[in-house]
């Protein structure tokens, strides 16, 4: 797929979706399109783009719609467990790009604790002190995770521990109080990840939604697996249709050079992270 063309069709790429909305919606019949959705995250320094093929169809079908048999909680398990995790991992990674978060702790016990409802009732407690303490409505993302590498004392694998996403330079020795003597009954420890050293937010949602994706495979049919605080703001989401995917890629490529995020050597490489030629899928994430 090519992403070298020239600056000058950038800034003719802009209005054409426009266009395109008006005939899909107009146009009889089948029409195959490719549509992009391009969600900002509230600075608008950060973006992900997501471009795709799309088929609409302005007349009815003549076969008649089939009956839905599901229950919940029945069905192909490993499906919906995939399809848990890839939500998740989505849903997390926003509220890591919209918060900002650039530091990451690891709350850990010396008791080895296996009961979810257990470890999730110690988290509710550790947040919600650490919100009296310091008289603020912290954000946050908290992942809980086993323990399973070859380290692992036999007698803890499988044991819970949390990871937690948040911004901007924390009272360590707070925390640890907290979660040492007020939660754990000083059988706790509080790792920092990165102490005094900003992580950017792209890569703090690489690594709890990392996390979340092994808690969700792992978690039992309707226990929860991590947590996003409600002070969060959701991205801001805009969808556009497309007649070709180079159209959609000229736009992404005209709206993130302008908003400094990519230079013209950058996008004469390709800016694309993920490409998945065979189902027509690009994923762009910027910022």
């Amino acid at each position: 797929m090519d992403t070298s063309t020239i600056a000058s069709e950038f800034f003719d790429a802009a209005p054409i979706f426009r266009i395109n909305q008006v005939e899909a919606l107009n146009k009889d019949g089948h029409q195959n399109w490719h549509r992009l959705i391009l969600h900002s995250f509230n600075d608008g320094l950060r973006y992900e783009a997501v471009i795709h093929r799309y088929e609409t169809w302005s007349q009815p079908s003549d076969e008649p719609e089939p009956e839905f048999h599901g229950v919940r909680g029945e069905g192909d398990i490993e499906k919906n467990r995939e399809r848990a995790a890839r939500r998740a991992k989505r849903k997390i990674r926003f509220a890591c790009k919209s918060a900002g978060f650039d530091r990451m702790v690891t709350l850990t016990t010396r008791q080895a604790i296996f009961d979810r409802d257990v470890f999730q009732k110690m988290m509710e407690k550790f947040i919600r002190l650490v919100r009296k303490a310091t008289g603020a409505s912290i954000s946050y993302v908290l992942v809980l995770e086993k323990h399973d590498s070859e380290k692992t004392a036999e007698a803890k694998r499988g044991s819970l521990h949390a990871h937690v996403a948040l911004k901007g330079r924390q009272d360590y020795k707070l925390l640890q109080a907290i979660w040492n003597f007020r939660v754990c009954s000083g059988r706790g420890y509080v790792r920092v990840t990165n102490g005094s050293r900003k992580l950017s937010s792209s890569r703090i949602a690489g690594y709890i939604s990392k996390y979340a994706s092994k808690s969700v495979s792992d978690v039992a049919f309707n226990k929860k697996s991590y947590w996003i605080s409600h002070n969060i703001d959701k991205p801001e989401r805009t969808v556009m249709l497309f007649k070709t995917q180079q159209e959609a890629l000229n736009y992404v490529s005209h709206l993130f050079i302008e908003r400094g995020l990519f230079s013209m050597m950058e996008l004469a490489k390709g800016i694309y992270s993920w490409c998945d030629e065979a189902l027509g899928v690009i994923w762009i994430p910027a910022g």
